[in-house]
């Protein structure tokens, strides 16, 4: 597997929106989980993207 760092604005945006819904104390606040996982989510699409790892759609 050949991984590459590709450095953008849609993965500075992700990794930072991550970073923001994840740690933003008063986001979200009675659906607590669900900051959680949409904060680890977009963290975990945004270093995908920074190593060039996608995802495969198949129909």
């Amino acid at each position: 597997m050949h991984i590459t760092l590709n450095i953008n604005l849609l993965v500075i945006f992700t990794l930072i929106g991550g970073l923001i819904v994840l740690f933003w104390p008063k986001l979200f606040e009675r659906l607590k989980p669900l900051r959680y996982i949409i904060g680890i989510g977009l963290l975990v699409f945004g270093l995908m993207n920074l190593f060039g790892i996608h995802i495969e759609i198949v129909n």
